[in-house]
């Protein structure tokens, strides 16, 4: 008894001992995900490994490499948004003159500055979100730019905003005639709870929000006793951003409104779904080392404690896909048709032509309040653990509203409807749909 206890109390000290070693480190660099000692394996990295020489990924003008990786890449150039704010790793290149496009799609999210280079985002299943810079600015003629792996993204892109996680975020600022933030003035990390009165700082904004201002189209200007204001760069809600600056270089001449807010929502959603995949890698993890540690089989399952982990997480991820916390809007959002219609025409639609891509734009953004990420690799890829979990809470939700009120945003008509749509276009859902679903909904 006593050599098996000090054995126990040896496995114990050995855990805590790696634990305290590993706990000067981020989560994300420890086992099993070593982030950066990692090679990553995403749509890009797999897209730049097949690129041919002399192809349309290395021939023409940098706008010209840009479009053929957005088509490549599958992101609707139609998605364009333009910040002029100097909060980006290409500070020396933006300015309200020369606005930093960005375009995304439900994977991959482009960004791109005038002369300078191309910063990608996308996912890796064993990883989250990996930042990587096409190097235009050092690329030979007729040659493949190089992609390389930004690890100083991570600065902003893994801190306390994003819950020391890599990655997306928005913010919104007090932006002087340069670009360059005010930040003395406050700054706001924009997400889709966030108000409309405090998104946009910084950012070009084409259409409307019924009833609401914002801080887009506009320069900040600080008096001498410091009260800094907002000066807009036009009159009224702008439909084109042609006269602004020059909009010749940029593939369009919109910073869409729709596109935007869809972007704060997508955002939202992905951070959640790489925190919930990362931490339910490390969790179950640890969970195995602490069984093999104390002489246990490491295929039990999880402790209570370790289960509580992944339903706070499964928690987290429903509140940010299902819009819980969407702010109100008192009318109607009025955008280009351009965006609307690359967006509604991507996966997910059902026989009758429904979609969770469905824009409302009167009081909420989208007609069916269940996140079209739903359909996205950081979804589909995320451990099986946590992905049935998170489906298997939805179907009670969607189905037992009176045991989930922390939902009771959703009416009975909404929930049924996107029941319904998922029933019919979502592949691999738990036995729990299978058991107690119905091609009728709720």
């Amino acid at each position: 008894m006593g050599l098996m206890k000090r054995g126990l109390i040896t496995a114990a000290g050995l855990v805590l001992a790696v634990a305290l070693a590993e706990g000067f480190e981020p989560m994300y660099e420890r086992e099993p995900i070593r982030y950066h000692e990692t090679e990553p394996d995403t749509v890009v990295t797999r897209l730049f490994a097949s690129a041919e020489p002399g192809g349309p990924l290395a021939s023409g003008s940098d706008r010209d490499i840009l479009e053929a990786l957005l088509e490549a890449l599958d992101v609707p150039v139609e998605s364009q948004v333009l910040v002029f704010s100097k909060t980006s790793a290409q500070n020396a290149r933006i300015s309200p003159r020369t606005p930093r496009a960005i375009y995304f799609s439900d994977d991959v999210y482009v960004g791109w500055a005038g002369g300078g280079e191309i910063e990608l985002v996308s996912f890796d299943e064993r990883l989250g979100m990996v930042f990587h810079l096409v190097r235009l600015t050092r690329r030979e003629a007729d040659e493949l730019p190089t992609l390389v792996r930004e690890r100083s993204c991570l600065n902003c892109h893994a801190g306390a905003s994003n819950r020391n996680f890599p990655g997306l975020m928005i913010r919104s600022v007090h932006a002087g005639e340069s670009g360059q933030p005010l930040f003395h003035a406050g700054t706001f990390h924009t997400r889709q709870n966030s108000p409309i009165e405090e998104r946009w700082g910084g950012w070009y904004v084409t259409g409307s929000v019924t009833g609401r201002s914002h801080m887009g189209n506009s320069l900040a200007r600080e008096a001498a006793d410091g009260e800094v204001t907002l000066e807009p760069m036009a009159e009224g809600d702008a439909t084109t951003l042609s006269g602004l600056f020059d909009i010749e270089p940029y593939l369009r001449t919109e910073s869409d409104v729709v596109a935007l807010m869809t972007l704060e929502h997508q955002v939202g959603v992905h951070n959640a779904l790489v925190r919930a995949n990362l931490t339910t890698r490390a969790t179950e993890h640890r969970d195995r080392e602490m069984k093999m540690a104390f002489g246990e089989s490491p295929d039990a399952p999880l402790s209570e404690t370790n289960r509580g982990i992944l339903e706070n997480l499964a928690d987290l991820v429903l509140r940010e896909m299902l819009y819980v916390d969407e702010v109100e809007l008192p009318g109607e959002v009025t955008g280009g048709s351009a965006f609307q219609a690359a967006f509604e025409s991507g996966p997910g639609q059902n026989p009758d032509g429904a979609s969770l891509r469905d824009f409302r734009l009167y009081q909420r953004l989208m007609q069916y309040r269940c996140s079209h990420l739903i359909y996205s690799d950081a979804f589909a890829h995320l451990p099986d653990s946590i992905r049935t979990l998170i489906l298997e809470k939805l179907h009670g939700i969607l189905t037992e509203p009176a045991s989930h009120p922390e939902f009771g945003h959703l009416g009975a008509r909404e929930r049924k409807r996107i029941h319904s749509i998922l029933w019919e276009t979502m592949p691999d859902l738990p036995s729990v749909w299978r058991d107690r679903g119905s091609k009728s909904g709720p």
